[in-house]
């Protein structure tokens, strides 16, 4: 990892974390899917008495996961780049990343045809591209 990485991680954690309660929350998740040019992001965190509360962070967080994603593609053994990154923290300020590059991110809605083949022609990936949702009527 590099420490540019290092960087752009501890901006995500940092973010995350200042849009947070001070208190009474349990554990929190930031959840940012993404191709070359369409992303959706989302956070929740539980509170002690287990309810879910969703919100969305500066946009810093987004800004430094859209850097994040080719940073690490540019590392990544076959140029892969991440699809969905999930993002975990407890107020003891503990956090992991979580990536996952081999499943298309769910998004809600649905990127239009050329944004899908610019992603593939930044980021090749044959064996994926049968799998892209089609467009809504």
């Amino acid at each position: 990892m590099t420490p540019e990485i290092q960087q752009l991680q501890q901006t995500i954690a940092q973010g995350v974390y200042e849009a947070l309660p001070d208190e009474g929350w349990t554990e929190a998740s930031y959840c940012f899917l993404a191709i070359t040019r369409f992303f959706s992001e989302k956070g929740s965190y539980r509170l002690s008495d287990g309810r879910a509360v969703s919100f969305v962070a500066e946009d810093e967080v987004s800004d430094a996961f859209r850097e994040l994603r080719p940073k690490m593609a540019a590392l990544h053994e076959n140029g892969h780049a991440w699809y969905t990154a999930t993002f975990k923290i407890t107020p003891d300020g503990n956090f992991r990343f979580d990536f996952i590059y081999d499943e298309l991110p769910a998004f809600e809605i649905i990127p239009s045809t050329d944004k899908w083949a610019d992603e593939f022609r930044s980021y090749p990936r044959p064996e994926l591209q049968d799998r892209v949702p089609p467009q809504p009527n």
